[in-house]
């Protein structure tokens, strides 16, 4: 079930956490409502899985493992990370991941069958850019 808002209140619920500034998810329960999980700066780390003690906790999903996955605090920005906690595994845009990647603004993620979007309304530049010249060349 696509996260993205569809009614007008929800489309504010989005609109009033992008002029907060501070990151968060969305995504949808079994009956359609949408979520909306802030990321405040006194957070760190976070727990997805299937326990009622997690914080993200996707109980309906029997795809999604006890303790699935975590969400890092890293500096201002947030990683998710899958140490192999879960059989299914955890994905960002489509793409299996294992280990540790950071989460840039717009990014879809999935659990078992339940898809989220990671949304980071301040975050600075997306990309740092590779240098061309050859670092040798610099010293003399």
């Amino acid at each position: 079930m696509d996260p993205a808002p569809t009614s007008p209140d929800e489309h504010e619920r989005q609109r009033m956490a992008e002029l907060h500034g501070d990151p968060y998810l969305l995504y949808r329960t079994p009956d359609g409502a949408l979520q909306l999980l802030s990321l405040p700066g006194s957070w760190e780390q976070l727990n997805i899985g299937r326990s009622m003690a997690a914080e993200i906790s996707l109980r309906w999903d029997p795809e999604v493992s006890t303790i699935h996955a975590q969400l890092e605090r890293v500096g201002d920005d947030w990683a998710l990370v899958d140490d192999g906690l879960s059989r299914n595994g955890s994905f960002i845009n489509g793409e299996r991941m294992v280990g540790r990647r950071r989460l840039h603004n717009g990014d879809r993620l999935r659990f078992g069958r339940t898809p989220l979007s990671f949304h980071a309304p301040l975050q600075a530049g997306d990309r740092t850019l590779i240098g061309t010249e050859d670092i040798a060349d610099l010293g003399g």
